[in-house]
């Protein structure tokens, strides 16, 4: 059976949906939402086999799942009243930003009893997969610190399509930090007991918020952790990680030990993203040509890193090896597998691997962050009991 699948908002999230969609065999996105002309200009353009409305009475119907791509503060009421309609649905990360949002979703979810997943790709990168399989093995043994970075200039792309972020004076540390709260949380096991957040406004003064916040994290297992969030740094992106154990540590793919230093690669670049060469709109450039020129020169750079490096690999030489040399980010291909595993959680009824409870955690998080940068104290996480 095909997944009948709606849009709801079509910015720049809307717009990758779509192509994620696309990517995903029995998935058929058949109608696009958007209050504003502009979207369903954009729709209109670059799908334009599916029906664009401009009201919801017209949207609902005929439809099996969406995807809500609308402002953060938004999420929570098109979520609910989609699954109001018996609807499946897949939201864009942050599930909401706010606790009445998370109040209201978690409330209308138990009444539904339809599938509610939360488009958390991190969690679904290649790389941040094999972490996860380390830490659950035991190779790094007891974890006592980890962090995340979400480095991202925005200052060409934070009003490209929309004004929502100003118009609603978004906080980075929920829409985008929100990212790595997650992973760290994913990779612990563990829940985050409090936030010590602190945040300056001095490398994007444009924007209405904070630009720059760097949030440490107490486990109730008893690590620390840090996200930072930057917007405005002039530095390419960077989506870095590091864990450190007491067997083991890892420094994005490079796995580090005392006895050997550099103990190997948990992942290099892939030359060909197979499922993404099902999208059939080129200006995603997932297309084989296009694919073949953006990995390749990755992948062999990787290559002769990992020769070279072999030089410096004792772990006391003055100039060791050290930092791996190509960011490790398949976002497109972790995105459609987050997709994926949405469709598959349908139709097994079975729980998807993001589910709403666990982004409810992530958010709470997060809004004690935004609180602690505020009052300039920590501030405890309440427990998803609590905060309901």
């Amino acid at each position: 059976m095909t997944l009948r699948v709606g849009i709801l908002g079509f910015g720049g999230a809307g717009q990758a949906h779509a192509s994620y969609f696309a990517c995903v065999p029995g998935c058929r996105v058949t109608k696009v939402f958007d209050a504003k002309p502009a979207g369903l200009a954009r729709a209109a353009e670059l799908v334009p086999a599916v029906a664009a409305c401009a009201d919801l009475e017209r949207f609902w119907p005929e439809l099996d799942a969406v995807s809500v791509c609308t402002p953060d503060a938004t999420h929570a009421e098109y979520v609910v009243a989609a699954l109001e309609r018996g609807l499946h649905v897949l939201c864009e990360k942050p599930l909401t930003d706010s606790l009445d949002g998370l109040r209201k979703v978690l409330a209308a979810e138990a009444r539904a009893g339809r599938t509610l997943a939360v488009l958390h790709q991190m969690r679904f990168v290649l790389l941040h997969r094999a972490i996860k399989q380390a830490v659950g093995a035991g190779r790094l043994g007891a974890l006592s610190y980890l962090e995340g970075y979400y480095v991202h200039d925005l200052t060409r792309r934070a009003f490209e399509y929309d004004s929502w972020r100003r118009e609603g004076n978004a906080t980075p540390l929920v829409y985008a930090g929100c990212h790595f709260v997650d992973l760290l949380r994913w990779f612990t096991g563990s829940e985050i007991d409090e936030v010590w957040a602190a945040s300056n406004h001095l490398a994007y003064p444009e924007y209405p918020e904070a630009d720059l916040t760097v949030a440490t994290l107490r486990f109730s297992s008893g690590t620390l952790g840090k996200v930072l969030v930057s917007l405005g740094s002039a530095v390419p992106q960077d989506h870095a990680v590091r864990l450190y154990g007491s067997l083991a540590s890892i420094e994005n793919n490079v796995l580090f030990d005392r006895e050997r230093g550099w103990a190997g690669l948990l992942h290099e670049p892939v030359i060909l993203q197979r499922k993404l060469l099902r999208d059939p709109n080129r200006a995603n450039r997932h297309d084989l040509l296009s694919q073949l020129r953006r990995n390749l020169p990755a992948w062999a750079l990787g290559k002769a890193f990992g020769a070279l490096r072999l030089l410096a690999r004792r772990p006391g030489a003055e100039y060791g090896a050290r930092y791996y040399p190509v960011r490790l980010y398949e976002h497109a291909l972790a995105c459609v597998e987050a997709v994926e595993d949405f469709a598959t959680a349908i139709r097994e009824g079975r729980r998807p691997q993001c589910t709403a409870e666990e982004a409810a955690k992530t958010v709470l998080a997060c809004l004690a962050g935004v609180e602690s940068s505020r009052t300039g104290r920590p501030v405890r996480v309440p427990r998803l009991a609590e905060a309901l």
